[in-house]
């Protein structure tokens, strides 16, 4: 199966640029088996197809698939560069499924079109739905190391706005949420925006920025995802 975006399997550490090699962040991974090559290819074949060709080439140089990755002393499931995302590729059974695969990538590259089109995104709309007084915690591996990454979905959070308390670590990372939700067809997390309001508000942020980005980025082409099972 054709992917329309570089692969990368190996684990040397130019892959990371080089501001990436040194303290704090010292980032690194594992190579991935050959076992997972296939699989890996058609996850990212079934992602990939959800995105029109130009932005591809516009905003995704390559992709880096690794058994394992580590950066400022965590261990994630992914990251971005300027470029590329780099993806954790583990066992199903320990919740490296299909599913959750491709949901990581479309999580990262939504960070890279953030930052490359920011002005697609209304950001003093979006805090204006937040709680009066809230600030972001300001960094993910900050999160994590507190453990203030929680990734259950609660409506005590659904009620202020977010889907789960790792939203609250950044707006890039409350942003990410909802782009994982449209590319992935996740049917519980639109049950969620019909039913909050605040979701339903960052919701419709979301689809803005993706419309402006490309005018195939409908609401209507969101839930088609959701109907065709999406991932």
């Amino acid at each position: 199966m054709e992917v329309p975006v570089r692969v990368t399997t190996s684990a040397g550490a130019a892959m990371f640029p080089e501001a990436w090699r040194r303290p704090p962040i010292l980032a690194s991974g594992e190579v991935l088996p050959e076992t997972e090559h296939k699989r890996v290819r058609a996850i990212l074949a079934r992602a990939l197809a959800k995105y029109p060709p130009a932005v591809l080439e516009t905003h995704l140089k390559g992709i880096h698939v690794l058994a394992e990755l580590r950066y400022s002393g965590v261990i994630t499931s992914g990251t971005n560069s300027r470029t590329c995302v780099y993806l954790k590729i583990g066992d199903a059974r320990r919740g490296y499924t299909e599913e959750h695969i491709e949901g990581v990538f479309h999580a990262e590259f939504s960070s890279i079109l953030l930052r490359n089109c920011a002005g697609h995104l209304d950001r003093v709309a979006w805090e204006a739905v937040n709680p009066a007084g809230f600030q972001y915690l300001g960094n993910g591996v900050d999160a994590v190391k507190q453990n203030k990454a929680g990734q259950i979905l609660r409506e005590d959070l659904h009620e202020q706005g977010f889907f789960k308390e790792y939203a609250q670590s950044t707006l890039e990372n409350d942003f990410n949420g909802f782009a994982k939700m449209l590319f992935n067809g996740e049917a519980e997390r639109w049950s969620v925006a019909a039913r909050y309001p605040k979701i339903r508000r960052k919701l419709e942020l979301t689809l803005d920025f993706y419309r402006a980005l490309h005018p195939g980025f409908t609401e209507a082409f969101f839930r088609s995802l959701v109907a065709s099972g999406g991932g």
